[in-house]
């Protein structure tokens, strides 16, 4: 939970100075990059948050890391004072958090579902569409298979969770017989 406050706490302030010069898409894809290569790469991401190396090392392999990926100066910045403050394990969180941020500003929220079985383009669209105008938003889904479902579908997008299961319909069944 402190983990998630520090991490948005440094989206919230790359996310303001992305809206100030307007490029805060450009920044989310920037985090990306960077989150994605230290994943890739564990010894350069041991290298950057263990204590191990000086610190004027360190920073030299960030320098070389966003001179390579071409980050801008808000990205660099920001790695920089992750560096500085021994926080760099923070990275992915901070990526997600500042994704948050610009799906919000975009009206955007991303979703997740569980099927028992592969699920169409076209079904996906109906149901992205659905839950959008529910929502007043437009919805991103990442769905899942499930083999411990039945038949159906479980969807969790922006703090809504919808169980349409067989799975759970039974299960409803099963109460409202046990009640009479």
């Amino acid at each position: 939970m402190i983990s998630q406050s520090i991490a948005r706490r440094y989206a919230k302030g790359l996310f303001a100075a992305g809206e100030k010069d307007g490029k805060y898409k450009d920044y989310r894809q920037q985090l990306e990059e960077v989150v994605s290569i230290t994943e890739s790469e564990p010894r350069m991401y041991r290298a950057l948050i263990l204590p191990l190396l000086e610190m004027d090392k360190r920073k030299e392999i960030l320098a070389d890391l966003t001179k390579v990926l071409g980050s801008s100066p808000a990205v660099a910045a920001l790695l920089n004072l992750l560096l500085e403050k021994n926080r760099m394990n923070y990275l992915p969180s901070i990526r997600d958090a500042y994704e948050g941020l610009v799906n919000d500003k975009e009206g955007m929220v991303k979703g997740l579902g569980f099927s028992a079985y592969p699920v169409s383009d076209a079904t996906k669209a109906q149901i992205e569409k659905a839950l959008g105008e529910r929502l007043n938003k437009r919805v991103l889904l990442e769905i899942k298979e499930d083999k411990s479902l039945i038949g159906g579908i479980k969807v969790a997008v922006g703090g809504i969770r919808i169980d349409g299961s067989v799975k759970r319909q039974l299960e409803l069944l099963n109460e409202s017989m046990m009640k009479e």
